[in-house]
């Protein structure tokens, strides 16, 4: 679905495609994107035998400290610590936080769960406040602890959930936490696309 709407804005090249992990919720599209546009590189955490590597545009191992600058733009990856493999795909979804020179600030998750929270917490700080939240694993009870929340302190947090999703994302209990700190939330399932 990203392929035609890149199309029809116009976009020929992704410099660079950033993939969290290999889940395929996060990697399903990615295959139709490199056919489709030109990729000049790809950044994830994927292993070295992903069939998506194989043909594919030079790619990067995820590591929180990456961090480069874009037209003024600053994009960090906060985690995973090393590139390393994991038992779960979601413990190593790349973490970008993305700074713009106005301060807006959108923290993008993927599917780290409460492990992966408390370990950003205790290494990052208050330095993972961020205006905009992907939240966690797409409201899944196993994120979006009420620390995780409080210190990222956004403004306003994006559900990415599928319409009558099977896993029932977001959790009553994970809204409630945003809800609670008064984060405007919203919902891919209730309002389609997101601008």
């Amino acid at each position: 679905m990203l392929a035609p709407l890149l199309c029809a804005r116009g976009e020929s090249r992704i410099d660079l495609l950033v993939l969290s992990h290999r889940d395929s919720d996060h990697v399903g599209g990615a295959a139709a994107l490199m056919q489709g546009l030109r990729v000049g590189a790809l950044l994830s955490s994927l292993e070295d035998d992903h069939a998506l590597l194989r043909a594919g545009p030079p790619h990067r191992r995820c590591a929180a400290g990456q961090s480069w600058h874009w037209d003024g733009v600053r994009f960090e990856v906060l985690h995973p610590p090393q590139p390393e493999h994991a038992a779960r795909p979601n413990a190593l979804s790349c973490v970008l936080r993305i700074e713009g020179t106005d301060g807006r600030s959108p923290l993008l998750t993927g599917d780290i769960e409460a492990a992966q929270e408390a370990a950003l917490l205790a290494r990052l700080g208050p330095a993972l406040r961020s205006r905009v939240l992907v939240v966690p694993h797409h409201g899944s009870r196993s994120s979006s602890t009420a620390e995780f929340i409080g210190a990222v302190a956004p403004g306003t947090a994006l559900v990415q959930a599928g319409y009558r999703s099977r896993f029932g994302h977001p959790a009553p209990e994970v809204v409630e936490r945003y809800r609670a700190l008064s984060v405007e939330l919203l919902r891919t399932d209730r309002c389609g696309a997101w601008t």
